[in-house]
């Protein structure tokens, strides 16, 4: 766990949250245009709400205590708990309130018509009305979609669950003109093509969400995707800032980890832009310096990470190409106060500015790592001044403040890889093992797939011993849930291998070319040179395990 007092802001107590529901009514869409799909009820809220003014919405609301005492007038599912009853019975309440809309059946089971709502009052309480009137709340028509809790930085917050049901038929939407205005029934690309056109106004959790239904073809694949009572995601979103403008990403999205690493409290202060002029901090004592070599095999560039504090001088982890102005910077930034430079392997984007660092530091700070293996291209030469043993610690201390860095070897990547691990406060710092958007590439013959997938269990081990949370890759953000971005990996790995052992067996005959086609017919050609190199790591290690018979594929 990071050090409270490496944290760069004073941290503050989030807002607690309320619990809530909403309700997307779907229908099919017209399909005059030829194009299926479904389309859902939108309502604008009133200027002078005080969350969310002005934006379209679902209708929904808080829950209210009386949502609680009210099952009895329900008909459920006996899969639903009382729970997600109560959760979907509000979800009914605040959308007959808002809209009009009934969700309910008569005693005999019928459907409700006009006359049974004009009988309720939508501003008097609704369950004693229900059975008043004999009228039971369609709580079994109603299927979870999604779990939201609102941003950690926003100063009200709600804890919401998002249902979805099918709009009952011969109803029509007729707002209250109070808290809700202008019911619209749109097609979620519609509604997503009018946000960004800048005419509707909508919140991140409702354009997420829009952006998850326009993948269904009916209600009815809609429906039966929600039939369990599982959400189909959970999401505390996090803030940032990106050219100045506050963004928020999902926990999927690559900023996400990040964020939680920086601004742990979701404080929206972290900038996100990529920065090749001056340090980011992420921690007082971690920072980030992105070499401006940018590219499709680099992502933005490649990460320079620079840990320590003036008291205790500084370890750079992968000074970077040799670009003289990004070793100029990382220099300034430190003051020179350099007592270690590692490279976490040998490729061209990560070791050639450790001399040239080294070189303008007065103490001429020793360049540690593994030397260049025998396999290795030209191009990926180094050597170190000294070779770093497998789980030796590299420490920095002054005073009461120690930084200590784990070694661990990882050959995978490159024969000469290896990772760093910040004990005192969690990090995993992965050079090209793991990285943020992509999956790195194993080139045979210097790479090799069984060692890599076999470094992911070793640093599975360790990230689970230290307690380690956070992943700091050469490429990329931060990644935040270290262990399971690590089985992710693994599994994908895995996933793929099966693949390409049967795009194998199916076309025994076939080129390199044929296999890539259809082993990675879900990558984007232009990734299909590179992903050849990493077939051609699979197929080593699925010949040394099932025997295929593919000899000269490895020449």
């Amino acid at each position: 766990m990071t050090r409270p007092e490496q944290l760069l802001y004073e941290q503050r107590e989030p807002a607690p949250t309320r619990p809530a529901a909403t309700m997307l009514l779907v229908r099919d869409a017209p399909t005059a245009d030829g194009v299926p799909g479904i389309e859902v009820l939108m309502t604008r809220r009133s200027m002078h709400a005080s969350f969310a003014p002005g934006v379209f919405v679902f209708p929904g609301g808080a829950v209210d205590p009386a949502d609680a005492l009210a099952l009895d007038v329900a008909t459920r599912r006996e899969t639903q708990t009382d729970a997600h009853a109560v959760l979907a019975f509000a979800s009914i309440r605040e959308t007959f309130e808002e809209l009009g809309v009934l969700l309910a059946r008569r005693a005999d089971g019928s459907a409700v018509n006009s006359v049974d709502i004009a009988a309720l009052d939508r501003k008097a309480p609704f369950a004693e009305q229900c059975r008043q009137c004999g009228l039971r709340p369609a709580v079994d028509n109603v299927f979870m979609l999604a779990h939201w809790i609102t941003d950690r930085d926003l100063p009200r917050r709600f804890d919401v669950s998002f249902f979805v049901a099918r709009m009952p038929p011969h109803q029509t939407p007729d707002a209250d003109e109070t808290e809700q205005f202008e019911p619209v029934w749109v097609r979620p690309v519609d509604a997503l093509t009018r946000h960004a056109a800048g005419n509707f106004a909508m919140i991140f959790p409702t354009i997420r969400t829009l952006e998850r239904l326009r993948e269904f073809e009916s209600a009815d694949t809609l429906l039966a995707a929600c039939s369990t009572e599982i959400p189909q995601w959970t999401s505390c979103p996090r803030g940032g800032l990106l050219a100045g403008a506050q963004v928020r990403f999902m926990e999927h999205d690559a900023p996400f980890g990040e964020l939680a690493l920086v601004c742990p409290d979701g404080q929206m202060r972290h900038s996100l832009d990529w920065q090749s002029l001056a340090l980011v901090p992420l921690l007082k004592n971690v920072k980030r310096l992105t070499a401006p070599n940018g590219g499709m095999m680099t992502g933005p560039g490649t990460n320079s990470y620079v840990v320590g504090d003036v008291g205790t001088g500084f370890i750079v982890i992968d000074p970077g190409p040799a670009d003289d102005q990004h070793i100029r910077r990382l220099y300034e930034a430190t003051g020179g106060e350099i007592r270690m430079i590692v490279c976490t392997h040998s490729h061209a984007d990560h070791s050639p500015a450790a001399r040239l660092l080294q070189a303008l530091c007065a103490g001429a700070p020793p360049v540690l790592g593994l030397p260049s293996g025998p396999l290795a291209g030209s191009s990926s030469y180094f050597a170190p001044d000294r070779t770093l043993r497998d789980r030796e610690i590299l420490a920095l201390t002054a005073d009461d403040t120690t930084h200590r860095l784990i070694v661990v070897y990882t050959p995978g990547h490159a024969s000469n890889h290896v990772c760093l691990l910040l004990m005192e406060d969690g990090l995993l710092f992965s050079g090209d093992h793991i990285l943020n958007g992509s999956t790195t590439i194993i080139d045979p013959p210097d790479g090799n797939m069984t060692a890599y997938l076999e470094s992911l269990d070793q640093l599975d081990m360790l990230c689970n011993q230290h307690g380690v949370e956070f992943v700091l890759p050469a490429h990329g953000h931060v990644l935040g849930s270290a262990r399971a971005q690590i089985a992710r990996i693994k599994t994908h790995r895995l996933e793929r291998e099966a693949k390409i052992a049967a795009v194998v067996r199916n076309l025994p005959r076939g080129t390199l070319d044929e296999w890539v086609e259809r082993a990675y017919d879900d990558v984007p050609r232009k990734l299909w040179p590179a992903a050849t190199r990493s077939l051609l790591a699979h197929l080593a290690r699925i010949e040394a395990r099932e025997h295929l018979g593919l000899p000269g594929i490895f020449c």
